[in-house]
């Protein structure tokens, strides 16, 4: 409380305040200083203040607490669902003068302070303001809330102390199910209703739970729900769809998010199949029913089998479209509801077919109706036969008809059924107003007859009226028809409206219309005449001045004996007149339908196809005339024709079939007619056919083996009323042919030629023929010549060591002197070499050739002696020669003293050396031993004479034989009787 200071200087006191009190304070002090007569004073001014902090907790359930300091307040979030955030709102209000600060301090134990926060752990309070922070508890397990405290102290403050209460728990939310299978379905398609399960999901809570389904749906299932609130004990359902789009397994996990806290899941099985059924005999794919009468009942038996994995429940449905076939119990099938088949089950189906009326014949589809689908079973084909006739109209209205004059119309009688029937119309009840024709006739299955009933009335402003005119059908029932028409005096006529076009054209001519009133009129125009068209209601405005009215005139027939077409318009107008129109028309002859050119090869039939139009609405026959344009006079080498009649169906078009052929070369016109005989109406084409030349009419192919002949024919038309003669040229030398053949008249000939090949091979040439009437006809001719056969064998037989000669013929069929060259393929064979053939006669002329046969060897020799030449061809002859072993040869007389010679030839085709022996001594032989193939060896043989000095003839052989060791020529020996004589 004391001190110094020096001097000059300063020095800094501090003054604290401490207050015990609120309130303001206000006082001095004083400051002694030595040697200064008075003291310093120092007037100190403040305030004691308190800091006035209030907090205030607010709980999940809205309930406000106010903290009370230096004690603990209990802080309860109740119970609280897993992964669920709940807070606590604290409010920080300074009610004081000052500002002030806070801090937050949690404690307790860690397990459970994870899941608890404040935000923010700190601040400040402005004067007069308040703070808010918050205390929060979000549980991930189930937990009690137990030793966890929250301090919060003011800053020169009191400090408060709060308790923290609650615990986690999982909402009771139940689920009907959490897995489900759906198991074996059918594969999904557009119009099945699919496979549903309700999942149900209840509330057991005491307040409300929101449900989220987190599964994106996908093509195979889908979820149809994503968030709702289930109030407590209330309940949820889900459905469920399972599409199944293949054979295969399925497997999904459907997430639930509740309170958008925690999740449950779902699992969801399933397994996809084809939908198969099946008629077991193919041959039932199609139940022929027949046609059958009526009253007759036909049954019949489908088997059918479920080739499903699956159980299949369907129902037969079949949709008729003959109308006959929608009457009940016509057609009746057993079973036809809830058919169920397990895998591989087989159901028999009974099919009854029980008509009582006609039915035509008809092919209709019976279905398997399976889950909103329709699959074709098999077919039902049938009929039944009957009479079945009827009128295309019942009620004729003939309308205001002019007194003394006659309206006509047509009505037709249709026979829809099978049979035919006679008819006839009860005339007596026409009369006197009407009648009727034909009154009686036939009408055939199919067909239509046309009726012209007659209104001509006799009474003007009578009006009449004829009902039920009844018309007798055989073996039906009959058909009623009903007349009416009024007679009203004839209106002037307005206006004579003139129209001229070709027939089967059309015409049109505007009039004009006026309506001077202050009404609407809606006009429906009557048109008398078939000839004429228009509009059929016309509308004319209030004050309405010349507006068009189009009449359209399209003659279908064209005008007899220059009458032209006459017709009226009548206009019945709101005031009980009528305007009346008079129609004249001329029909002139039509044009040609087209005309056609076209080129065409003579000699070639051509089918030129001729549209022909039926321009009316029942069938029409048309007689063909075709008239010749050019040339003008009759050519009977061409033909222009076709059938005399076409019959044309109603409204439709028929192709008519003109044919032509021409003999020759040139131009040819003509006009092709097509009348309709009742009617004369008729419509034509022009025709041109420029004939250019044929070419080859016909590739003739003749095969045949050398130096043989085949013939073949060609038949030659001739149309003419007289004889023609064709000459005929061939430069094929095999071809043999008349120059000149006759075809008589309007007849058929027969032209044969012969093809005898001298040589082998193929060879293309052309036949020519040629009359000055008919003109040229070109024939392709493909030769083939096939190797010539062998000619007759000829047979050699002679002893080894000899030969044989034999003459070879054969026939030369050329034209010309031949030299052929001869030649043989074996050695044991000789011929000339060249010989001459005289020319051939018609049928050939014979050659013989020289073969010698000289053999080499014992036994068959075989050889071919071939003969040819450029013109003449080759000949091939076989050659068989047979060689015998040697015959013994002698006696050769030999005179004592005195030798031989004995030709001896080496037939062998090779040097041998033979050995030469003889019997007795009496004889000596001496000759060369080794001789050269085919050569002569002379055997000298000496007879010496009689050894006894006797003249008795001595006899012995002399042998020549091969040495061993030569092979098989070892074995053939040659003998020689030799006989000496003693003079």
């Amino acid at each position: 409380m004391e001190g110094w200071v020096p001097p000059l200087s300063r020095f800094p006191i501090d003054i604290f305040f401490t207050p015990k009190e609120e309130g303001d304070v206000n006082f001095n002090l004083i400051c002694n200083v030595k040697k200064k007569a008075q003291p310093l004073t120092l007037n100190v001014k403040a305030e004691g203040y308190t800091m006035n902090a209030e907090v205030k907790c607010k709980d999940r359930t809205g309930l406000v607490t106010l903290l009370t300091p230096n004690q603990t307040t209990i802080v309860s979030f109740y119970e609280v669902e897993l992964n669920e955030c709940v807070q606590c709102e604290f409010n920080f209000i300074n009610t004081g003068k000052f500002n002030f600060s806070f801090q937050t301090e949690l404690s307790g134990p860690k397990a459970l302070l994870q899941y608890i926060g404040f935000s923010p752990t700190d601040g400040s309070v402005d004067v007069g303001q308040s703070t808010q922070a918050f205390l929060s508890f979000q549980p991930f397990k189930k937990c009690v809330l137990k030793g966890l405290e929250l301090r919060i102290k003011i800053s020169h403050g009191p400090t408060f102390m709060c308790s923290i209460a609650g615990c986690a728990m999982s909402p009771a939310i139940h689920f009907s199910f959490t897995s489900y299978n759906f198991g074996t379905c059918f594969t999904y398609q557009a119009g099945m209703p699919p496979y549903k399960q309700l999942l149900v999901i209840t509330n057991k809570e005491e307040t409300s739970v929101s449900i989220d389904c987190l599964y994106t749906n996908t093509t195979h299932l889908e979820v149809n729900f994503r968030v709702d609130v289930i109030k407590p004990g209330k309940t949820l359902e889900i459905p469920i769809t399972f599409y199944p789009r293949e054979s295969i397994s399925y497997c999904e996990v459907i997430p639930f998010e509740i309170n958008g806290l925690s999740q449950q899941v779902v699992e969801i099985k399933g397994k996809g199949t084809e939908m198969k059924i099946s008629v077991l005999d193919p041959a039932n794919r199609v139940v022929k029913l027949g046609a059958v009468l009526p009253g007759q009942v036909v049954k019949k038996t489908v088997s059918i089998m479920n080739s499903s994995l699956t159980q299949l429940t369907f129902s037969q449905s079949v949709l008729f479209s003959v109308p006959e076939l929608q009457e009940p119990k016509v057609i009746t099938l057993i079973p036809f509801h809830n058919i169920s088949l397990k895998p591989r089950e087989v159901c028999e189906l009974e099919v009854t077919f029980a008509p009582k009326k006609r039915v035509p014949p008809f092919s209709e589809e019976v279905y398997m109706d399976c889950m909103g689908l329709l699959r074709p079973l098999f077919l039902l084909s049938g009929c039944c036969q009957a009479l079945e006739i009827s009128l295309d109209q019942e009620h004729i209205p003939f309308g205001p008809v002019v007194y003394q004059t006659q309206a006509t119309r047509r009505i037709l009688m249709l026979n829809t059924g099978d049979v035919g029937a006679r008819f006839k119309w009860d005339v007596r009840n026409f009369e006197p107003h009407f009648s009727i024709s034909p009154e009686e006739g036939y009408i055939t299955a199919g067909m239509e007859v046309s009726f012209e009933v007659t209104y001509h009335p006799t009474e003007v402003g009578k009006e009449s009226l004829y009902k039920n005119l009844l018309c007798f059908i055989q073996g039906g029932s009959p058909l009623n028809l009903t007349l009416c028409g009024t007679c009203v005096g004839p209106p002037a006529v307005k206006e004579v409206v003139n129209f001229s076009c070709q027939v089967r054209s059309k015409h049109t001519q505007t009039i004009l219309l006026s309506n001077r009133t202050n009404q609407t009129w809606n006009l429906h125009p009557i048109f008398e005449g078939e000839h004429w068209e228009g509009p059929e209601f016309i509308t004319l405005e209030p004050h309405k001045q010349n507006k068009p009215y189009e009449i359209t005139y399209k003659p279908r027939t064209m005008n007899l004996e220059n009458r032209k077409h006459q017709g009226t318009l009548f206009f019945p107008l709101p005031d009980g007149t009528g305007w009346l129109y008079s129609l004249l028309g001329t029909s002139e002859l039509p044009k040609a339908v087209a005309s056609i050119y076209r080129e065409v090869p003579c000699k070639t039939p051509y089918t030129e196809l001729l549209p022909v139009t039926n321009w009316l609405n029942k069938s029409q026959r048309f007689r063909v005339i075709v008239e010749m344009q050019k040339p003008e006079k009759p050519d009977l080498t061409v033909t222009l024709k076709g059938l005399d009649y076409i019959d044309v169906l109603s409204g439709s078009k028929k192709d008519y079939k003109l044919n032509f052929f021409s003999h020759k070369e040139g131009l040819y016109s003509a006009k092709v007619i097509f009348r309709n005989e009742v009617t004369n109406e008729f419509l034509y084409y022009m025709v041109s056919f420029r004939v250019i030349p044929s070419g080859i009419l016909k590739t003739i192919e003749m095969v045949s083996p050398v130096r043989q002949s085949t013939s073949t024919s060609i038949k030659v038309e001739n149309p003419l009323p007289y004889s023609v003669t064709f000459s005929t040229e061939c430069r094929m030398p095999d071809i043999s042919l008349p120059s000149q053949f006759v075809v008589p008249a309007n007849s058929e000939g027969i032209f044969s030629f012969e093809f005898q090949p001298l040589r082998s091979g193929e060879t293309f040439g052309r036949l020519t023929m040629h009359n000055n009437d008919l003109g040229y006809y070109l024939y392709e001719l493909n030769l083939k010549a096939l190797p010539a056969l062998p000619e007759k064998p000829i047979h050699f037989q002679t002893v080894l060591g000899s030969g044989q000669t034999v003459f070879a013929k054969f026939t030369n069929y050329t034209r010309q002197r031949t030299e052929y060259s001869c030649k043989t393929d074996c050695p044991d064979f000789h011929t000339e070499k060249v010989i001459n053939a005289a020319p051939g006669a018609q049928g050939g002329t014979e050659v013989s050739v020289e073969v010698y046969f000289e053999p080499s060897h014992l036994g068959e020799t075989k050889g071919i002696l071939i003969l040819s030449s450029l013109s003449g061809g080759e000949y091939i002859i076989p050659l068989f020669g047979m060689a015998l072993p040697p015959k013994p040869q002698g006696p050769f007389l030999i005179r004592a003293g005195c030798s031989i010679i004995i030709p001896f030839k080496n037939v062998f085709s090779h040097m041998v050396t033979f050995s030469f022996t003889v019997e007795n001594p009496a004889f000596s032989v001496r000759a060369v031993d080794s001789v050269r193939p085919k050569k002569i060896n002379n055997i000298a043989v000496y007879f010496e004479g009689n050894p006894s000095g006797s003249k008795t003839p001595i006899t012995s052989k002399l042998i020549v034989a091969c040495p061993p060791g030569q092979g098989s020529e070892s074995a053939i020996k040659w003998v020689y009787y030799l006989k000496g004589i003693t003079p």
